[in-house]
C-alpha cells in the first residue's frame, strides 16, 4: 500500500520570489506538488477547500511556506495557527518549531 505524498503549500505575493522557489524546491527533485497562492485569502480557501479548491482532495499540506512580509500575513498566521492547534480527532498533534528568520 502506497500513502500520498501530501502537498507543500507556498503562500508568496511576489511573482519573482515565487518562480525563485519553485525552482530552488525543483532542484532537490521533491515529488510533493506544489500549490503556490497569492495571498492569504487564496490560501485560506485552499486549507478550507472553499472556491476554486472546494474539489481538492481532503487534508492539509505537508508543509506551508508563507511570506511573512505579505499583507494580512499576521491574520494568516493567527489562522494557521488555528489549525495547528485544534487538529481532528485521532490525529497526532503536529511538530512546532521556531525557525530564526
Amino acid at each position: 500500500m502506497t500513502i500520498p505524498l501530501k502537498c507543500i503549500l507556498l503562500v508568496e505575493d511576489s511573482p519573482r520570489d515565487t518562480e525563485l522557489t519553485l525552482d530552488a524546491l525543483a532542484q532537490h527533485n521533491l515529488a510533493n506538488e506544489v500549490v503556490a497562492v497569492r495571498d492569504g485569502a487564496e490560501a485560506l480557501d485552499f486549507l478550507q477547500r472553499r472556491g476554486s479548491f472546494a474539489t481538492r482532495p481532503a487534508g492539509n499540506p505537508a508543509v506551508v511556506l508563507l511570506d511573512l512580509k505579505m499583507p494580512k500575513a499576521v491574520k494568516l498566521v493567527g489562522a494557521f495557527w488555528a489549525v495547528v492547534n485544534e487538529p481532528p480527532p485521532g490525529c497526532i498533534r503536529p511538530l512546532r518549531r521556531t525557525l530564526p528568520l
